[in-house]
């Protein structure tokens, strides 16, 4: 009988063969009821209580876990602490239980309920990720409301050889099963931007978020493939597929073996060109993988995630002290921060009228700084007092006019004389949309230089919503249309001596590494999991047999004269 395949996510790369555990946490039913006005100063202390027992869980699993983990999850525990201290979780229940006479429990609800509206409604995958943070948190003081154990779901004792299976988990989850030695992971919910999957891809655990009723399809006990490769599970599979996997398994750990052995090695192609690997990230994990793996510095660090979840905006120092810290951890490797680049003016808590009818076309990127002044100010200095301690790098997103650049110059001059400070500070933008690509000579003569972010260029130039599934088809880098765009851009940036990397899916993705060659791009910045491989594929690489092909590459007429071209180029197989 042949094994039953289910398709989900792949949201961190292995291949895992195991007995099945099934984890269902369920959602406990939200009791409602209303409190006479004598009730209400107890219901608030019991709040209060509650959000005070999380903390203590948090703090106390910190403690409990050791060595590789530990450095791991501290980053998600500080993550939900921080957003127990917030406003948002910490008063605003309180509020509703004194206006509406009603219990901790629904007042909670009903709160997390307005966060989720406000974070569903966001036109970006990674802001929209952070949902999982909100329902974890609200979770866990549920939990402690309720006087039930967070972890009892969880169950005991070791795990090895087993391939859990989760409606869904928590990072804390995750890293509890993974210190009892379990060795994949399905979920019903979540997705590559999720916390959980973060870790596990900082774990090296092989992980399919998802898959839709996994829980109900798969058994305890039954036999699994995870092919996180593919982003399918097999259930049951017969003796031929289980050898045919196991010898994969075999071949990527001889892999990973020989990619190991680059991490010392010059990114130079076998002609003698240097090449630019940089990395993108935000946690620590990010950046302690992107030393580890050898890249040149951080070509992308986001800083939405200091904005999530809290009533207000980071102020300056705070903003500051966390860009010291990815300094300290880069050991004199450039950082390049990314000012704010959220979806909608909703997203962040400024008072602005919450309306946004098209976000993917609204107030987002760049135009919110500017139209909140205050907001790009604060990020400018925290940039300016950083970069005495490290090379920084400012980095401009969703820009469309030059103007946009010349204030924000501006602002980091008016900036810079209130601090007293002559430390040197690059400012690049993002190229993101067809206006900045077609308008890219004019930019140049602006910016010390320029990123590519294949992602939203793609959505933009093809008009589809890459968060689209049923879209994927379309969503395609390859198109000519695209790749005209970016070789326009390297090109502009070879004229004006001006760097030019390129910053989106396209770039860790090593069967397209010898077509940006080919296109002229001597920069790339991803993320450090798979620095390795394009590495792997740039060493063997020769700019002299390459760039010839650039025109031929630039006259396919279609995606298919194009693929059709691909495998001519080395690597592109």
């Amino acid at each position: 009988m042949a094994a039953l395949v289910l398709s989900g996510i792949a949201a961190s790369k292995g291949i895992a063969i195991g007995r099945a555990r099934v984890i269902v946490a369920g959602s406990p039913e939200v009791p409602e009821y209303v409190l006479s006005s004598e009730q209400v100063p107890a219901e608030i202390e019991r709040y209060r209580q509650a959000v005070a027992f999380a903390r203590t869980e948090l703090a106390d699993l910190a403690q409990k876990v050791r060595g590789q983990l530990a450095t791991e999850l501290r980053e998600f525990i500080d993550a939900h602490l921080l957003m127990l201290e917030d406003d948002m979780l910490a008063e605003g229940p309180l509020e509703y239980i004194r206006s509406r006479s009603v219990n901790a429990e629904w007042a909670l609800k009903q709160t997390r309920d307005s966060l989720v509206a406000a974070f569903e409604a966001m036109d970006d995958d990674y802001l929209r990720s952070r949902l999982d943070d909100i329902d974890q948190v609200v979770s866990r003081i549920q939990g402690a409301l309720a006087a039930r154990q967070s972890r009892e779901h969880l169950g005991e004792g070791g795990l090895e050889d087993t391939v859990i299976v989760a409606d869904d988990l928590s990072p804390s989850d995750l890293a509890e099963l993974a210190e009892r030695g379990m060795i994949g992971l399905i979920t019903e919910s979540g997705g590559e931007l999720s916390h959980c999957s973060i870790l596990a891809r900082a774990l090296g655990l092989p992980y399919i978020a998802g898959i839709r009723q996994a829980s109900q399809m798969i058994n305890e006990g039954m036999t699994l493939i995870v092919d996180a490769e593919r982003g399918i599970t097999l259930i049951q599979p017969d003796a031929e597929r289980l050898s045919r996997y196991r010898e994969r398994q075999h071949e990527q750990a001889r892999r990973r073996q020989q990619l190991r052995r680059l991490r010392g090695e010059p990114a130079r192609t076998s002609d003698g060109v240097d090449i630019g690997l940089w990395a993108n990230g935000e946690t620590t994990q990010d950046l302690s993988l992107a030393v580890e793996q050898g890249a040149d510095g951080i070509g992308l660090y986001r800083t939405e995630y200091l904005f999530l979840g809290r009533a207000e905006p980071p102020g300056e120092d705070e903003q500051y002290e966390q860009f010291v810290r990815a300094l300290d951890q880069l050991e004199g490797r450039p950082l390049t921060i990314r000012t704010l680049d959220v979806g909608a003016d909703k997203q962040v808590p400024l008072g602005q009228d919450p309306h946004e009818p098209n976000p993917a076309l609204g107030l987002r990127g760049i135009r919110l700084s500017l139209r909140f002044p205050e907001l790009l100010r604060t990020q400018l200095s925290a940039a300016l007092r950083a970069a005495r301690h490290g090379p920084v790098r400012l980095l401009l997103p969703m820009l469309t006019h030059v103007s946009e650049v010349v204030e924000t110059r501006r602002m980091l001059e008016e900036c810079r004389q209130a601090l007293g400070d002559s430390v040197p500070l690059q400012l690049g933008g993002m190229v993101e949309v067809p206006a900045a690509a077609l308008s890219i000579d004019a930019f140049l003569e602006q910016l010390d230089f320029v990123s590519i972010g294949t992602n939203d260029l793609v959505q933009y130039t093809l008009a589809v919503d890459r968060g689209n599934q049923a879209l994927g088809r379309w969503h395609d880098p390859l198109h000519p249309a695209v790749i005209e765009l970016i070789a326009r851009v390297i090109a502009a940036g070879e004229r004006h001596g001006k760097p030019v990397s390129l910053c989106g899916e396209m770039a860790g993705e090593a069967r397209h590494t010898a077509l940006l060659l080919a296109l002229g791009l001597r920069e790339f910045s991803m993320h450090p999991r798979v620095l390795l491989e394009v590495k792997d594929v740039l060493r063997t690489a020769d700019i002299g047999v390459l760039a010839p092909l650039r025109d031929a590459i630039l006259q396919c007429p279609d995606r298919a004269s194009l693929r059709a071209l691909l495998p001519s180029l080395p690597g592109s197989s």
